[in-house]
């Protein structure tokens, strides 16, 4: 259960894909691991949450959790690399802590980071089913997890109109270009406009003119 637990919390606050879900490897990035906690490299660009700031600035060499994909290990042969969600690090240190091991019992560790019951890496028809005996058990509906990926993305965009840049880092797509594509189909002009009269009553209700440009004579 915990494992399942885990497994719907990645989908849900990562949207990875099914096969990185699957393949993700514990242990160090040197080594070919995927997830694993370390010190952040000296030259690293990482974008760094304020909880992660906060930390350091208490203990430089502070420890955390951080994925790790190079580009043949993503659809896009693109090389990802983040911190992992503070909401993700207590369920995963709890998974790993008290039910990872339990889980495995006495088989060969894999090395993934989720496994079936006999200790065997899961497979692409074993994700499908487990994903989709969970949603159909607590949400009424056989979802696929290409179909939370979907889901996630729409969910984004309500929250947060037009905002296609940071979807297409969310989702790893190469390019912004295929984030439009998909789901760009019901953004139109009108869009446009509706921003623009938003953006223009913010600025009133701050005291700021509604004029654009001003032009001013020497």
């Amino acid at each position: 259960m915990m494992r399942n637990a885990l497994v719907m919390a990645f989908l849900t606050i990562l949207p990875w894909r099914q096969g990185n879900i699957r393949n993700c490897k514990l242990g160090p990035f040197a080594k070919g691991g995927n997830l694993a906690k370390e010190e952040i490299p000296v030259l690293s660009r990482m974008s760094k949450p304020m909880w992660v700031e906060a930390a350091l600035q208490k203990n430089p060499h502070e420890k955390f959790w951080q994925f790790c994909f190079r580009p043949h290990e993503t659809k896009t042969g693109w090389a990802v690399r983040a911190f992992l969600p503070q909401q993700l690090v207590q369920p995963l240190e709890e998974y790993l802590t008290s039910h990872r091991k339990v889980l495995l019992g006495e088989n060969e560790d894999p090395g993934t980071l989720f496994f079936t019951r006999l200790g065997h890496p899961l497979s692409e028809t074993g994700m499908l089913k487990l994903v989709g005996n969970l949603t159909m058990k607590y949400a009424g509906r056989r979802v696929n997890p290409h179909l939370m990926r979907d889901i996630y993305a729409v969910k984004w965009l309500e929250d947060h109109p037009e905002d296609y840049l940071t979807l297409s880092k969310i989702l790893w797509h190469r390019n912004i270009q295929t984030t439009l594509q998909v789901y760009g189909a019901g953004f139109d002009e009108s869009h446009g406009a509706r921003r623009v009269d938003e953006w223009l009553e913010q600025r009133q209700k701050s005291g700021v003119t509604s004029t654009i440009l001003t032009v001013s004579s020497r």
